[in-house]
């Protein structure tokens, strides 16, 4: 005697199978966003996927004006607001590094924006000196060539300006700071706008002013405030 099985079994074969399907992609992903993504705490790897999946819902459009970078950027939070503009959008990551950036540039390449704006860089930096494991600073730089050079060859139309890395409280990490700044001055063979932001937020130490930020690294409203005035003519021009 021949055994057919019943409806609700091959619903609950179909389920099974289906829910092992996607449980072996899920994992399959989350190990390939692993290796992708070096340098990253658990901490960090949580948040990046909590906004990454908050990116996926408010999908770019053509002609965006994005703004890519870590804490400093997400902390920011509607850009929008500050340039009375609609088409800037805020796509900031805390914590995010270098090679998070990298990592992400295909919503980027979908959209195209009208222009990006790249700020990272700072959290490579506190890796380099506490963690060790960002080999030294020559890195932070070559990463943010790699970042400038695929966002050319695939957005050949878009304006890209990348942003110095801001002082920082203590003194041995402004000065590392300008360092890699110099360094993606030095770039030649990537089309880019430098914006000096260093400058403009140092104090009467040569370190972060004070009056600008809430704990000597992220930065208050006078801090947005400054952000904002000195990219102010350049966002002018993107009208």
């Amino acid at each position: 005697m021949s055994y057919k099985p019943s409806n609700y079994t091959l619903q609950h074969i179909t389920f099974l199978l289906g829910t092992l399907i996607i449980g072996a992609v899920l994992i399959s992903f989350k190990a390939n966003a692993e290796k992708a993504i070096p340098f990253q705490s658990q901490w960090l790897k949580n948040h990046y996927a909590e906004r990454t999946a908050h990116f996926k819902l408010q999908p770019l459009r053509k002609g965006d004006i994005v703004f890519i970078g870590d804490s400093i950027t997400e902390q920011g939070l509607n850009w929008s607001i500050r340039f009375n503009d609609l088409r800037v959008r805020n796509r900031g990551i805390s914590g995010d590094m270098t090679y998070g950036v990298l990592a992400r540039l295909n919503e980027l390449k979908a959209a195209p924006p009208k222009a990006i704006f790249l700020k990272i860089g700072v959290n490579d930096i506190f890796n380099y000196h506490y963690i060790k494991q960002v080999k030294d600073l020559a890195s932070v730089s070559n990463n943010i060539e790699k970042i400038v050079t695929q966002l050319n060859n695939s957005l050949p139309n878009t304006q890209i300006y990348v942003q110095s890395i801001l002082p920082d409280h203590r003194n041995f990490i402004t000065q590392m700071a300008q360092t890699v700044n110099q360094q993606i001055k030095a770039i030649e063979h990537a089309n880019f706008t430098y914006i000096d932001l260093h400058t403009a937020f140092l104090g009467p130490q040569g370190t972060l002013n004070e009056t600008l930020t809430t704990d000597g690294t992220h930065l208050n409203k006078s801090g947005y405030a400054l952000w904002a005035k000195q990219l102010a003519p350049i966002m002018k021009t993107l009208k």
